[in-house]
């Protein structure tokens, strides 16, 4: 059957002028040629379909569990390939990438399981991506989950479990695409959850969208993330994306970011939650641009934080958000960033323009998942409040579209991975969502509300310590003193729903 389709791949390859969709399910199905669902190839078989798939094609993979391989080597992972898009989480009916349904999160398990039970002797990764990968190399919606690379790190071992993408050395490069994954219950020495190495001249910067990194411990450092662009370049892109509840024994639980010896470790974190991460120092986030050996600092590390969110990370020593090294920065606007343990010189970077520093009001983050136990849907308990007033606080620039759960963002983005939902006429009829303006804005005196509907509403302005400084009933187009409060930036909610920002001169 192996030689069968072997044959099958190298003659699409040479003759096909259309791209192919190869299918594959755990145990197999038909001839097993991987031509249609009937003739799905196993679940064995699916790196040997992404080795001979050619530029262009899918591959379609069945809700199941995938090993990295069916021996005792650890050493096995699958690797993704340039120019061939990998698809998991499928029923085994669909006919178009549409109907694929990733409603209670991905299905398609890549497992480093292999052994006996307990991560002692399972793959060091899962997936392990060589130079030469660019962003036509696609990885989305697959659980990825139970690698340990628990060898001491040196050269490229001990470092990434879930994924590494190992970019290293001059002019090489590694820069996939990964959407709609979970990365889940990996352990490495650095970069549990993912290791991006650029080092010595090398780049690695994937692009990682509407993800969940949970649950990964480092024995060292970055136990969700590790970004290692010594003396090269590791600058990831983050969109939309979940890293939470990961653990490092001693540095950064949620992201390391090194950039010495004249590198760049510069991520781009945008509508992204950083919550009960834990490590020794940098419970969230270490940035750090000391050369090695130490003793002196160069190059470049610093994450960009757009509408997103840094709370509840925790650190037994310094920084239970970030942790800065080396005059190294982290720049966040339009974020949540909690500053109450952030000491000099663990400050924010630059004038953190649309900055709040209030509880989020997740809707329930001891149960991330939900009771549900479905990931991406109503319940997740990173989403938001409805009382929040992260809702409409983001930033249209560079914003994404969508949120997490593939529901649009309206008007100005929320704060986080989640865009609120409004809930139904059925089920809350009274609560509706209030378009009003205030004006002027700024304003030094008085502040007038505007809206159409004619009715009373309940108005609250709440500073950005999440304190409320009054609250009343408006009519349209009234007109509130504003005279005895301090100059600042404060919100403006209306029922408890609608949000706007004003400023007081």
């Amino acid at each position: 059957m192996r030689i069968l389709l072997l044959t099958l791949l190298s003659l699409t390859a040479c003759f096909s002028l259309k791209a192919a969709i190869w299918y594959v399910s755990p145990s197999g199905s038909g001839s097993q040629n991987g031509s249609s669902w009937t003739n799905a190839a196993p679940g064995n078989d699916l790196q040997l379909i992404i080795d001979g798939a050619a530029v262009n094609d899918q591959i379609w993979v069945m809700c199941g569990t995938y090993f990295t391989t069916n021996t005792s080597d650890r050493s096995f992972a699958f690797h993704m390939k340039t120019g061939v898009a990998i698809y998991g989480s499928f029923a085994g009916t669909e006919t178009l990438l549409s109907q694929r349904a990733l409603t209670c999160g991905p299905c398609s398990t890549l497992s480093g399981e292999i052994g006996s039970a307990g991560n002692s002797d399972n793959s060091y990764h899962v997936v392990s991506n060589s130079t030469g990968i660019d962003n036509t190399a696609i990885l989305d919606g697959f659980i990825i989950e139970n690698a340990n690379d628990d060898r001491a790190a040196a050269g490229s071992e001990g470092l990434g479990g879930g994924i590494f993408n190992n970019g290293e050395f001059g002019g090489n490069s590694c820069n996939p695409t990964i959407r709609n994954c979970l990365i889940r219950n990996n352990a490495a020495q650095f970069g549990a959850g993912i290791f991006n190495s650029g080092h010595s001249g090398g780049t690695a910067s994937p692009v990682i969208s509407n993800c969940i990194i949970t649950g990964n411990t480092a024995y060292l450092g970055g136990g969700g993330i590790d970004n290692f662009g010594l003396a090269g370049n590791a600058n990831p892109t983050l969109t939309n994306c979940l890293v939470v509840n990961n653990t490092a024994l001693e540095r950064a639980g949620g992201m390391y970011c090194w950039g010495g010896n004249n590198g760049n470790a510069n991520p781009m974190i945008m509508n992204c939650v950083f919550a009960n991460n834990m490590a020794i120092d940098g419970g969230g986030l270490v940035s750090d641009r000391e050369n090695a050996p130490p003793g002196s600092s160069s190059g470049n590390s610093n994450p960009t934080i757009v509408n997103s969110i840094f709370w509840g990370n925790t650190a037994t020593g310094t920084g239970d958000q970030f942790f800065l090294i080396g005059n190294a920065t982290f720049n966040a606007t339009y974020s949540d960033v909690d500053l109450t343990d952030q000491t000099s010189p663990h400050e924010l970077t630059g004038p953190g323009t649309g900055n709040l520093n209030i509880d989020p009001l997740f809707t329930n983050s001891a149960n991330p998942i939900g009771t549900d136990n479905c990931w991406l849907t109503a319940d997740d308990g990173y989403s938001l409040q409805n009382l929040s007033l992260l809702i409409n606080a983001g930033t249209l620039t560079d914003a994404p579209l969508t949120d997490i759960r593939d529901s649009l963002r309206t008007g100005n983005p929320d704060i986080g991975a989640y865009e609120y939902q409004t809930p139904s006429v059925a089920a809350v009829n009274e609560l509706k969502a209030l378009s009003f303006v205030l004006s002027p804005n700024p304003a030094s005196e008085q502040l007038t509300v505007t809206f159409h509907d004619g009715e009373i509403h309940s108005l609250q302005l709440v500073d950005l310590t999440g304190k409320i400084m009054f609250a009343t009933s408006v009519q349209q187009n009234e007109t509130i003193d504003v005279n005895t409060l301090k100059s600042g930036v404060y919100i403006v909610r209306i029922d408890g729903i609608s949000v706007e920002r004003w400023i007081k001169k």
